[in-house]
């Protein structure tokens, strides 16, 4: 699997970070990081096809200093293999 990586120098608050892209076939899983580093992720969005025995499910995650934080495991599976898909913040949620 390559590694498409893109580096937003200059985030800012207020600002808006959206994601497209296309899952290939037959792919086991593809993560979304927004980070500064690879010790420091301040999202890791993990999307698992088929992974570890398991189909369809998402794992949310930070890393602090080299060391995973808590995650969080989602059953609500958006993805479909060739199929894109955008994953943007929501609004207008309470």
């Amino acid at each position: 699997m390559s590694d498409l990586k893109f580096k937003i120098v200059s985030f800012k608050p207020g600002m808006e970070l959206k994601v497209k892209g296309v899952p290939k076939s037959n792919i086991d899983r593809f993560s979304i990081n927004v980070c500064d580093s690879k010790d420091n992720i301040a999202l890791h969005c993990d999307a698992r096809f088929n992974y570890a025995g398991r189909q369809r499910y998402i794992v949310l995650d930070s890393r602090k200093d080299g060391h995973w934080q808590d995650s969080v495991t989602l059953g609500n599976f958006p993805f479909h293999c060739g199929q894109e898909f955008e994953v943007r913040p929501q609004t207008g949620r309470h």
